[in-house]
């Protein structure tokens, strides 16, 4: 009986002992690592994204994947000062190739612990921090002493590692993360191991892998769309197109579509030019240019003021933004944009306009000293209706023509009536 309740005893406690060493024999699973994705210039909601990535990250390492010509906001001063003492370990990366890291993008890098980039990616033309606003190059290399001084106003292509910048030389973000396996990394005064590879034998061959589960974050979608705006040739593209839908609706008359379009694409390009250091004499060139096109267009043709608001476009969309060589403009997205007015306002808006405002069988030379009435009040601008076709017309104010009186015909200017209050009726 004894040696029953002794075999009991044995089992019992095999099975505890079991039953507490299975967790460590299990090993703690690693740390994942974090991968922040920051592409294009660099603006307030931008850097405050990355910022809210490393400050909320449980993860044992934050890898910023830099691909920035600039940063347009001076919130990427305190994105700096947290990645030069961050609350845990975070890398910045350069890449993929052709990605570049320039201004503020660069100063990001100089500030991380551990820098790497892909061969082929640019970094450089570190001053000024902000795009467009003076260049401080003194204070620039008294925060960051190792930064090579020729980086601030040229740029290099790596290659090879470059003291005192570049540490880690990596084609893929995943042989990054395997390269800083074992790297220790001191964060408020302790030191950290990272653990992101692991050694596994396969057919005889010892191969290394990445042992942390690597996530990758990007911004929302709002932020996303937002940004579309964020690059000087785009914002000039939805500024010229808020424009031209502002006007195709204004002589279509009514709400429709054109004025969705138009309000999207004001909404997008207000927020670039807020964003991005922009010339507003090359704002007011693109303005004068499309008034232009409409005062050309009221008289059905294209002359010397359509040819001036061309050069005005292209002077416009150029000179959009003054911040080179940080943030350039690709000159033949310009030329596209621009033809593409000119094409809009000769042809595409002629047409349509003159569809909905008239028939196939009224003639513009047959309409003076026809009547009609007025659909909306002319102020001096309006509609008027003569038979079934309804007209674009204008009137003088003193004449207070409002909807339903009847109008006379006076004269024609392209495709817009001149009218009179109809004395006859």
């Amino acid at each position: 009986m004894s040696l029953r309740r002794t075999l009991i005893a044995v089992c019992f406690s095999i099975g505890i002992v079991g039953v507490a060493l299975a967790p460590a024999a299990a090993q703690d699973p690693v740390p994942p690592v974090d991968v922040v994705e920051l592409d294009g210039l660099i603006d307030r909601r931008l850097a405050a994204f990355a910022a809210d990535a490393i400050e909320e990250s449980d993860a044992q390492l934050v890898i910023l994947q830099l691909d920035s010509s600039g940063a347009v906001d001076g919130d990427v001063e305190e994105l700096i000062a947290l990645i030069a003492e961050p609350p845990l370990p975070v890398a910045v990366w350069v890449g993929p190739d052709p990605a570049v890291a320039r201004g503020g993008a660069a100063q990001l890098l100089a500030a991380a612990a551990i820098r790497g980039a892909a061969p082929g990616a640019e970094i450089g033309f570190a001053v000024p921090t902000v795009a467009g606003t003076e260049a401080r190059p003194g204070a620039v290399l008294e925060r960051f002493p190792d930064l090579p001084a020729d980086l601030l106003d040229g740029a290099l292509h790596v290659d090879e590692p470059v003291p005192g910048l570049i540490e880690f030389v990596s084609p893929t973000i995943g042989q990054f993360v395997v390269g800083l396996d074992g790297r220790e990394v001191v964060v408020a005064g302790e030191t950290r191991v990272l653990s992101t590879a692991r050694t596994d034998v396969e057919d005889g061959l010892e191969v290394i892998k990445p042992a942390a589960e690597v996530t990758f974050i990007k911004p929302g979608l709002v932020d996303r769309t937002l940004r579309l705006a964020v690059r000087p040739d785009v914002a000039f593209f939805f500024l010229v197109a808020g424009l031209a839908f502002a006007v195709f609706e204004f002589y279509a008359v009514g709400p429709g579509v054109a004025a969705g379009v138009a309000l999207a694409a004001f909404l997008l390009a207000g927020y670039g030019i807020a964003v991005l250091p922009t010339n507003w004499w090359a704002f007011a060139a693109t303005l004068a240019g499309i008034l232009l096109y409409v005062a050309d267009f009221q008289r059905n043709g294209l002359g010397w003021r359509s040819l001036a608001g061309t050069g005005l476009l292209l002077y416009g969309g150029l000179r959009f933004v003054e911040a080179a060589p940080q943030i350039t403009i690709l000159w033949w997205t310009v030329v596209l944009v621009v033809i593409g007015a000119a094409l809009f306002f000769g042809f595409a808006m002629t047409t349509v306009v003159r569809a909905r405002f008239s028939t196939a069988t009224i003639g513009r030379e047959h309409l003076i000293g026809r009547t009609g009435t007025a659909d909306s009040a002319l102020d001096p601008m309006g509609v008027v209706r003569l038979g079934e076709a309804r007209w674009r017309a204008r009137a003088a104010r003193a004449a207070n023509v409002r909807p339903g009186d009847p109008i006379r015909v006076v004269g024609v200017d392209g495709i817009t009536l001149d009218v009179e209050p109809d004395g006859d009726h």
